[in-house]
């Protein structure tokens, strides 16, 4: 009888450890098939992927005064810094609704695989004036609206003081700055002022004629 009993323990015990051994193979293979999963991407991703790539745009753009296609250097860009987060074989592509809307210069979309994503461009350094003339102004869109409240002094003082930036037309945007263009015919655009500390100007305008001053348009736009 107890011969019996013990050959039944040890089927017993036998049983138990094929069942831990596999469990644990089990188990292996979900953590595997989980680390080789490929990660979901959020908006999170794409957005530190776009933030990097233009900051190191607006370098390169400096350092060789000016992009030849700023879009392309974006979006490769984009690209890139994604398969080195582990996205592999993402399809970017850069929808910039400026072309059509002249309120929507101080954006872009980044189009990931079907996941858009919006990357507004303030604080983002301007390339333009830095190349053109040295200066580090990083692009923040002024509050003040209409444009014409620019006619009150403390308003005025305000703007200058934070080199604020406006929506215009026919000023550039940010691909053709980083291209060290001061118009771009097919999407609208922002300027800002520079000055000397005595005289005044639209940045765009100063950088291709070299003048001072507002024009009649720049002028009644301002309030001036």
């Amino acid at each position: 009888m107890s011969a019996v009993l013990w050959t039944c323990v040890r089927r017993y015990h036998q049983a138990l450890v094929l069942a831990l051994l596999c469990f644990l193979v089990v188990g292996l293979a979900l953590v595997r098939a989980y680390l080789q999963a490929p990660k979901r991407l959020t908006s999170a991703e794409v957005l530190a992927a776009t933030r990097i790539t233009v900051r190191r745009a607006v370098d390169v753009a400096i350092r060789l005064r000016g992009l030849d296609d700023a879009p392309s250097f974006v979006r490769m860009g984009i690209a890139e810094e994604l398969h080195r987060q582990g996205f592999r074989g993402a399809d970017v592509a850069l929808v910039r609704p400026n072309d059509l809307n002249p309120f929507a210069a101080f954006y872009f979309v980044v189009n990931v695989s079907g996941l858009a994503v919006r990357f507004d461009l303030e604080g983002t350094r301007d390339p333009l004036l830095a190349i053109r003339l040295g200066l580090d102004y990083a692009i923040r869109p002024d509050p003040f609206h209409p444009y014409t409240s620019h006619g009150q002094p403390a308003i005025w003082a305000a703007c200058l003081a934070r080199h604020a930036y406006h929506f215009a037309p026919e000023g550039p945007d940010l691909f053709a700055r980083l291209e060290n263009r001061t118009r771009d015919p097919f999407h609208f655009g922002f300027e800002t002022f520079v000055t000397d500390g005595a005289h005044l100007a639209v940045d765009h305008t100063f950088l291709e004629t070299g003048a001072w001053g507002l024009d009649d348009d720049q002028a009644a736009r301002y309030g001036r």
